[in-house]
């Protein structure tokens, strides 16, 4: 009896310790779930969605369509770089209503009209305002397509002007509040069937587990992307999505939802937003292994070519007949992948959505367990575990623990392949203490042998595991510092023409000769490199260390890397090998830089609009046939010391003014810059 009631005082003793740790957690908080507990929690959530996503239960009535790096390659010809014309999409949607398609749901953001004069497409010439109205007219011909309204822009006042009211009434609290909503142009947005938002609010810890239902701007309610697709596919109007509690009633479908707190400059936001059943993994390298069939963008375009010239299609538009069809982004470089539960590859967003659309029209959610089912389990797990562990001998209470952990393990993974999320960190952590508690009481009171007690203490209840795991898990923070700085791309040209004629020693020797000189021409100048990527080379100008002329020593770097090629290549011409070539893009800004990654792997680097400018400036080397363009921050910092060419305006992605750039003609009174010898590449492109 006096062990019985030391058991279960020290398994009652343990599961307050670990509620208590929740709420102090919490509370420390604010209860914005980046608390230890929840973070492991989330970890073993991860491996079971996992281990039991089963892509053969998605619906086989979705499909999506990737704009993917071999769409991107074969459209660069005859529509451009990234974003295409209006028109090229027009032709998709064309192709997908002629298939028969129930809804075609665009994720691609068509926010302003496009006002370019005249550009080259399909063999004739088209105007903005043309692409743009063939685009409108697919749209409105199609009756049954979902466009995008960007809801990512976090603003702190304004209104969103120009969107269409879908007709839903939430007006119940948890409904995510953004202050502006970007539809796309007017005429566009009239023309779509539906509209729904972008926002994906990823986990404290990182990945991306849930779903925003709803947000809402000003009374008006706009649905996420892959929601209205659901609710257009299944004909639900929206009187019949309702708001009750932490419930949201889609027709005869019920999503459950929970509380997120968001701690900001201006407080704490709380919203609701709900669980995404993810039914696979994403297999970005082959097409053939997506959870959902998927095609790439690039083969309906020719299909649709095919069929307007006679010709059979490659793809079959009998695929899509009746598919509700998902368009998007899937190239790694357009940056709309995302972390999620699985631990290989990065999800596009089309997945996202689709996988939102397939809950909803299957009616399977992931619902986590009440508050009172984890206190029960938390309360179980202390009792039994006390119990065993001062009842019997320690080794056979350990192993019994163990093995019950091992069976709530299981049992809690099935209940999760069914849709029920049983939390197993806290009844584990319980059942861990209480096995401690246990033992403890038999060393001090039953009088074990100590060196037995040492090596079970060791083994299964290490106090330095136990301290990280419950009073500070010592996790990796990401972090960073707003600085206004200067960025340089250099990237070899036509070097794909020399890899592939020369020994791989010879390539290896080429390119550390090559990047010992440029990386000792950025140190002097007081440059930090930041990464390799291939044949590229990415160096920070003002980081770590504050460089009020950053720009000027940016500037210098590139004229110097540029004359020490020369040498380089005269001296290999010399040697008999192939001189090479290269371009430099520069952009000054604000970026934020810092030590950026994941948990296992972080590095110091830059991130921002104007980062991605500079990255866009290099690769426009090759359609200007110069050597070093900068932008106009960068020209402005440096007061006239350097002759610089304007070559115009240019529309990066992610901005929605032109930039305009320029050609960086060398020093005043200097001899300008020199184009070096190099051979040319046909075939090379980046993105």
């Amino acid at each position: 009896m006096r062990k019985a009631i030391a058991g279960a005082l020290i398994g009652l003793t343990a599961a307050a310790v670990i509620l208590g740790a929740e709420a102090l957690f919490k509370a420390s908080g604010g209860g914005t779930g980046s608390d230890p507990l929840t973070t492991i929690e989330l970890k073993t959530y991860d491996w079971r969605m996992a281990h039991t996503a089963r892509p053969a239960t998605a619906r086989p009535d979705i499909a999506l369509v990737a704009i993917d790096e071999y769409s991107l390659r074969n459209l660069e010809k005859n529509a451009g770089r990234w974003p295409w014309p209006r028109a090229v999409h027009s032709e998709v949607i064309d192709y997908l209503a002629k298939a028969g398609a129930k809804v075609i749901a665009y994720d691609v953001d068509f926010a302003d009209p496009d006002t370019r004069s005249g550009f080259p497409f399909g063999g004739s010439t088209w105007s903005g305002a043309e692409s743009d109205q063939a685009l409108v007219d697919s749209v409105k011909a199609a009756g049954n397509v979902v466009l995008l309204a960007d809801a990512t822009y976090e603003a702190s006042s304004g209104t969103s002007r120009g969107l269409p009211d879908p007709g839903y009434r939430l007006d119940a609290p948890g409904i995510l509040e953004r202050k502006v909503v970007f539809p796309p142009f007017g005429a566009l947005a009239s023309a779509a069937a539906a509209l729904g938002h972008n926002l994906f609010v990823l986990d404290p810890d990182g990945p991306l587990r849930h779903t925003v239902p709803f947000v809402r701007t000003g009374r008006l309610a706009i649905p996420s992307l892959g929601l209205a697709a659901a609710l257009r596919a299944d004909g639900i109007p929206p009187a019949q999505v309702r708001l009750h509690g932490r419930m949201l009633h889609i027709g005869p479908r019920v999503l459950p939802l929970q509380w997120r707190h968001v701690q900001a400059a201006g407080g704490t936001t709380s919203f609701l937003w709900g669980l995404i059943d993810f039914h696979g993994p994403a297999l970005l390298a082959d097409l053939k292994g997506h959870t959902y069939p998927t095609y790439s963008f690039f083969d309906l375009l020719y299909s649709e070519e095919q069929i307007l010239a006679g010709v059979k299609p490659n793809v079959d538009p009998a695929a899509f007949r009746n598919k509700i069809v998902f368009v998007g982004v899937t190239a790694t470089g357009l940056h709309d992948v995302f972390e999620t539960p699985f631990a290989h590859g990065r999800m596009p967003g089309i997945q996202v959505h689709a996988a939102v659309a397939d809950d909803v029209l299957s009616g399977r959610f992931m619902a986590p367990a009440p508050a009172g089912v984890r206190l029960a389990t938390v309360l179980a797990a202390g009792l039994l575990v006390g119990l065993a562990a001062t009842m019997v001998p320690a080794w056979w209470a350990a192993a019994a623990t163990l093995a019950g952990l091992a069976l709530f393990g299981w049992a809690a993974t099935r209940l999760f392949a069914g849709g029920y999320w049983l939390d197993v960190t806290e009844p584990g952590l319980t059942g861990a203490l209480a096995l401690f508690g246990g033992v403890a009481y038999q060393y001090v009171v039953e009088g074990r042998e100590k060196r037995k007690m040492k090596k079970l203490f060791g083994q299964y209840v290490s106090r330095d595991v136990y301290e990280q795991l419950v009073a500070n898990p010592g996790l990796a923070r990401l972090g960073g510092q707003r600085r206004e700085m200067t960025v340089l791309f250099s990237d070899i040209r036509g070097f794909t023409t020399v890899s592939e004629h020369g020994r791989p020693e010879d390539i290896v020797h080429l390119l550390n000769e090559y990047f010992t000189r440029m990386v000792a021409i950025v140190l002097r100048h007081h440059g930090t490199v930041d990464k390799f990527v291939g044949d590229m080379v990415m160096a920070l100008f003002g980081a770590p260390l504050d460089d009020p002329d950053h720009a000027a020593h940016a500037v210098e770097a590139a004229l110097d890397m540029l004359d020490e090629l020369a040498r380089l290549n005269a001296r290999w011409a010399a040697d008999g090998r192939p001189p090479i070539d290269i371009g430099i893009g520069i952009s000054t800004g604000p970026m934020i830089a810092g030590n950026i990654g994941s948990e296992q792997i972080m590095s110091y680097t830059v991130i921002g609009d104007a980062v991605n400018l500079g990255a866009r400036l290099e690769s426009l080397n090759k359609e200007y046939g110069t050597h070093v363009i900068v932008s106009e921050a960068t020209r402005a910092r440096l007061d006239g010391r350097y002759d610089f060419r304007p070559l115009g305006d240019v529309v990066v992605k992610g901005r929605t003014q032109a930039a305009a750039i320029f050609e960086l003609a060398g020093r005043p009174s200097a001899t300008p810059v020199s184009r070096p010898e190099a051979v040319a590449s046909k075939g090379e492109a980046r993105v």
